[in-house]
């Protein structure tokens, strides 16, 4: 099964394809690669100011068309370009690298502060522009602040800036590759990038963090903030002690101390946040009822996976190209994704309902995640992270990728990659930054540090580390937080906000005291049809298996709408051809003087039952589109079955009068067949309703 890194990076926030194991790419918090595009969809324009004119901009800006950053351009005030910057800034005369540069102007023209907010994403290697820029140009409600620009800016090595550091060789690699065929991808990816990027060593956070400094010169603000989320908080590290004379105020989302490294010092994170499920789902009454023994369980269905690993149904074939081969999942594999995931805030109340469907033999969370992060656009300059990496970690000795007192394949798995990594690294000749910039942060620059508690890889005690050596910090812990807050949480962008517009004032952070997070369980979900019948299901296999009951349904509609033009053009011609007829007496005569327009009653009441159901679920999902991954929905969904009751009584109507009809010769036998088929179009669609399985009682 194609894999996603056991070994997690400090993070982008936005997942966006799986990689082969030791290549330990990024993932973003999902909310990003599935929540973004509606959001983008229906944002509402804002008022805007224009930034600075590009005439008072350094020599070093280029001006570019935001079309080749794949932004919107409908926006004439926002601005696009290159800074160019020596690759040493100690050199001046060193080769010039060009970094991707977006200007937002501030969406309150009139409240416009004069100091920026910078916004640099994780990785390393993640893309600011890729991940954010979209978002924040069209939706002025995901911003953290409406009174300053937004410049946002693609760090050296990454997907807009030139050069870009990304290992094309790896990324051909097929699924499955050995690790033999993986340490070669590698090695010519670093042959290659040598040539082009030339140093590799200067690709690093010292160079980095410079970077950002001289982009504020060249754009000619006085002073400027600072945002990072995950590897981006540890470049605001190195900033604040390499630069701290214009920087006015720092905010660390999802922060990572100094001196942390992805080659040791994850399995001992990861045990933490698995206890820290476990733990939450024990309190949870509900979520102990229904999942009793969560950990122990996950722990023996990984081992059980991992000596007989499952093999799932083949993909379908693609015309023109070879059938795929059947995939098969590991326990590594499993845990991977569920790992990654939970970077992902909606991920966290699935969790235990994907661990239980796992043990039934039901894979549809991990075909579908690896799935969508294999199929997701990729802006991840993963040489990019390497080289950063190894400028910190390189000189990790193999003595020390033994991890003790975390759980035996926690430890193996790390210690595996970790000598992957220290093997990129020797091949690629990066050379160490000096120590000491490793070494705890001492600032009295005010800084707002935000963490989630259930944030995989950069828990809330990161954030207590580096504010001990902050005198003007302050912490908020997010309860039901994962990995990064800003951005998508109303109650972040609000706090930061409020400590931007004055850094000497406690912000009130009370709406982060969030209530425990609510583990769905298998009564609250109804599995979509596919799952149903075949267990592990893709996405894909979802929409194959609802085709049958849509068409059933447009169909049926198309049908009984007929009745409008069909009746009005024969009771016309009724008219005209002054046909009498004399309908019996009672209560049958009055059917079928009606039964002309049962059908369209009918149809009303079907199209009010489709929306009123459609509504329901895309609401759902909009909450949480990791439903779409486990091919579920809530199941409050079958309370609307009640809905289906008027319907079921406009077509026991129409089954009235078409007996009628054929008793009496009412119509001609034409009209008989046609009001026939209506009726059975009607209860065919509502049997094909019944099938799906998400509705009844």
């Amino acid at each position: 099964m194609p894999t996603v890194p056991s070994p997690p990076q400090r993070g982008a926030v936005r997942p966006d394809r799986a990689r082969p194991r030791a290549r330990t790419a990024p993932f973003a918090a999902l909310a990003a690669v599935l929540a973004l595009g509606a959001w983008l969809s229906a944002a509402p324009a804002a008022a805007q100011t224009p930034p600075p004119r590009d005439a008072a901009f350094g020599p070093e800006w280029s001006p570019e068309d935001c079309g080749i950053f794949k932004l919107p351009e409908d926006d004439p005030s926002v601005l696009c370009g290159h800074v160019s910057v020596p690759l040493r800034h100690a050199d001046p005369d060193s080769p010039r690298i060009r970094l991707a540069t977006v200007i937002i102007p501030a969406a309150n023209a009139a409240a416009r502060k004069a100091d920026p907010l910078f916004v640099a994403q994780g990785g390393p290697g993640g893309s600011t522009i890729g991940s954010f820029g979209a978002v924040l140009i069209r939706d002025p409600s995901k911003r953290p602040v409406l009174d300053r620009d937004l410049v946002l800016w693609d760090q050296r090595g990454t997907y807009f800036s030139q050069p870009r550091l990304q290992c094309r060789e790896a990324d051909r690699l097929p699924p499955g590759a050995s690790p033999e065929q993986e340490a070669d991808a590698y090695r010519r990816c670093g042959r290659r990038l040598a040539a082009e990027a030339g140093d590799l060593s200067a690709f690093n956070s010292l160079e980095n963090a410079r970077d950002a400094d001289a982009i504020r010169a060249v754009l000619g603000y006085e002073s400027f903030n600072f945002y990072g989320v995950s590897y981006g908080s540890e470049l605001g590290q190195f900033l604040m002690r390499e630069r701290p004379r214009h920087l006015r105020a720092v905010v660390l989302d999802a922060v990572v101390p100094l001196g942390f490294s992805l080659v040791t010092d994850v399995p001992a994170v990861k045990q933490r946040v698995m206890e820290h499920y476990a733990r939450a789902c024990v309190q949870s009454s509900e979520c102990n009822a229904a999942y009793p023994r969560l950990g122990e369980r996950y722990l023996a269905l990984l081992e059980r996976l991992d000596k007989a690993p499952v093999s799932l149904p083949a993909p379908r074939a693609t015309p023109g190209r070879p059938a795929p081969e059947p995939e098969r999942i590991t326990g590594r594999d499993l845990d991977a994704a569920l790992y990654q995931s939970i970077y992902a805030r909606e991920a966290v109340s699935l969790v235990p309902y994907v661990i239980e469907r796992a043990e039934q033999g039901d894979f549809s969370f991990a075909l579908n995640f690896v799935g969508l992060m294999q199929d997701a656009r990729s802006d991840m300059a993963d040489g990019m992270y390497m080289t950063v990496l190894c400028s910190e970690f390189g000189d990790t000795p193999e003595s020390k990728l033994r991890v003790t007192g975390v759980l035996g394949r926690l430890a193996d798995g790390a210690a595996e990659d970790g000598r992957r990594i220290l093997e990129i690294c020797r091949d690629w000749k990066i050379r160490l930054i000096d120590r000491a910039l490793l070494e705890p942060l001492r600032s009295d620059i005010p800084t707002l540090l935000l963490s989630g508690s259930f944030d995989p890889i950069t828990p809330p005690v990161n954030a207590e580390r580096v504010a001990a050596g902050l005198s003007r910090a302050q912490t908020v812990t997010f309860a039901r937080g994962t990995h990064g807050q800003a951005f998508t949480l109303p109650c972040a962008n609000r706090i930061i906000a409020a400590f931007l517009d004055d850094p000497t004032r406690r912000a009130s952070a009370g709406c982060a005291d969030e209530a425990a997070p609510v583990f769905l369980t298998p009564a609250q979900l109804i599995g979509l049809p596919a799952r149903a019948r075949a267990g592990t299901a893709t996405v894909q296999d979802h929409v194959r298996a609802l085709a049958g009951p849509a068409a059933a349904v447009a169909l049926a509609l198309a049908l009984l709408f007929s009745a409008v033009p069909v009746y009005a053009v024969t009771e016309t011609v009724r008219v005209f051809r002054a046909r009498a007829w004399t309908p019996p007496a009672g209560w049958p005569g009055r059917v079928l003087a009606a039964a002309p327009w049962a059908p369209v009653l009918a149809a009303i009441l079907l199209s009010g039952f489709l929306a009123v159901v459609t509504a329901q679920i895309a609401r759902a999902i909009d909450r949480n589109q990791f439903l779409l991954l486990v091919g579920a929905v809530p199941s409050g969904i079958r309370s609307l079955t009640w809905l289906l009751l008027p319907y079921a009584a406009a077509l026991a109507l129409m089954t009235v009068a078409m007996l009628l009809i054929w008793r009496h010769g009412a119509r001609s036998r034409m009209g008989r067949v046609y009001y026939t088929l209506l009726v059975l179009a009607g209860w065919g669609v509502l049997a094909a309703l019944l099938a799906t399985g998400l509705f009844g009682w």
